[in-house]
Protein backbone atom coordinates (compact mmCIF):
# COMPACT_ATOMS: atom_id res chain seq x y z
CA UNK A 1 0.00 0.00 0.00
CA UNK A 2 0.75 3.36 -0.83
CA UNK A 3 2.05 5.74 2.12
CA UNK A 4 1.90 8.79 0.39
CA UNK A 5 -1.39 10.72 0.79
CA UNK A 6 -3.94 11.03 -1.45
CA UNK A 7 -3.46 15.28 -2.58
CA UNK A 8 -3.83 14.22 -6.17
CA UNK A 9 -6.74 13.05 -8.44
CA UNK A 10 -6.29 11.24 -11.99
CA UNK A 11 -9.61 10.43 -13.42
CA UNK A 12 -10.21 8.04 -16.69
CA UNK A 13 -12.63 5.64 -18.25
CA UNK A 14 -12.27 2.34 -19.23
CA UNK A 15 -14.46 -0.51 -21.07
CA UNK A 16 -17.30 -2.48 -18.97
CA UNK A 17 -15.07 -5.68 -19.50
CA UNK A 18 -11.82 -3.59 -18.24
CA UNK A 19 -14.17 -2.32 -14.84
CA UNK A 20 -15.35 -6.22 -14.51
CA UNK A 21 -11.76 -7.42 -14.58
CA UNK A 22 -10.27 -5.19 -11.70
CA UNK A 23 -13.43 -5.81 -9.77
CA UNK A 24 -12.54 -9.37 -9.99
CA UNK A 25 -9.02 -9.05 -8.82
CA UNK A 26 -10.06 -6.42 -6.44
CA UNK A 27 -12.02 -8.95 -4.41
CA UNK A 28 -9.57 -11.82 -4.69
CA UNK A 29 -6.98 -9.10 -3.12
CA UNK A 30 -9.72 -8.39 -0.23
CA UNK A 31 -9.29 -4.50 -1.91
CA UNK A 32 -11.48 -2.17 -2.87
CA UNK A 33 -11.49 -1.94 -6.59
CA UNK A 34 -9.88 1.66 -6.47
CA UNK A 35 -7.30 1.18 -4.23
CA UNK A 36 -6.59 -1.72 -6.17
CA UNK A 37 -6.55 -0.25 -9.43
CA UNK A 38 -4.52 2.59 -8.32
CA UNK A 39 -1.77 0.49 -6.72
CA UNK A 40 -1.48 -1.46 -10.02
CA UNK A 41 -1.21 1.58 -11.97
CA UNK A 42 1.83 2.97 -9.51
CA UNK A 43 3.01 -0.76 -9.81
CA UNK A 44 3.19 -0.22 -13.52
CA UNK A 45 4.67 2.93 -13.55
CA UNK A 46 7.08 2.34 -11.28
CA UNK A 47 8.73 -1.14 -13.16
CA UNK A 48 8.32 0.99 -16.90
CA UNK A 49 10.61 4.46 -15.11
CA UNK A 50 13.19 1.25 -14.07
CA UNK A 51 12.70 -0.23 -17.26
CA UNK A 52 13.53 2.99 -19.27
CA UNK A 53 16.45 3.35 -16.68
CA UNK A 54 18.20 0.55 -18.10
CA UNK A 55 17.73 1.36 -22.12
CA UNK A 56 19.25 4.27 -21.18
CA UNK A 57 22.44 2.87 -20.00
CA UNK A 58 25.53 2.39 -21.70
CA UNK A 59 27.86 -0.49 -20.30
CA UNK A 60 31.39 -0.16 -21.31
CA UNK A 61 33.61 -3.27 -20.54
CA UNK A 62 37.08 -2.53 -19.16
CA UNK A 63 39.35 -1.35 -22.54
CA UNK A 64 36.10 0.72 -23.48
CA UNK A 65 36.24 2.28 -19.91
CA UNK A 66 40.26 2.83 -20.12
CA UNK A 67 39.82 4.83 -23.45
CA UNK A 68 36.36 6.93 -22.30
CA UNK A 69 38.44 8.19 -19.02
CA UNK A 70 41.62 8.72 -21.13
CA UNK A 71 39.85 10.97 -23.78
CA UNK A 72 37.82 12.60 -20.70
CA UNK A 73 41.63 13.56 -18.68
CA UNK A 74 43.12 14.43 -22.08
CA UNK A 75 44.01 18.17 -22.12
CA UNK A 76 41.92 20.05 -23.71
CA UNK A 77 43.74 21.22 -27.20
CA UNK A 78 43.93 24.73 -28.19
CA UNK A 79 41.55 26.43 -30.39
CA UNK A 80 42.48 26.56 -34.12
CA UNK A 81 42.30 29.86 -36.59
CA UNK A 82 38.78 28.84 -37.71
CA UNK A 83 37.22 28.14 -34.30
CA UNK A 84 38.62 31.49 -33.24
CA UNK A 85 37.00 33.08 -36.07
CA UNK A 86 33.65 31.34 -35.47
CA UNK A 87 33.93 32.47 -31.81
CA UNK A 88 34.73 36.88 -32.60
CA UNK A 89 31.81 35.84 -35.43
CA UNK A 90 29.23 34.82 -32.71
CA UNK A 91 30.21 37.68 -30.37
CA UNK A 92 29.69 40.36 -32.78
CA UNK A 93 26.29 38.96 -33.41
CA UNK A 94 25.12 39.52 -30.04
Amino acid sequence: MSLHSMDSNMNFRMSSLDKETVEKAALLKGLKPNTYARLKLVEMAERDIAELGQVNRLTLNDSQWDQFMTIMEAPLTKPNKNLKKAIQDFKKRK
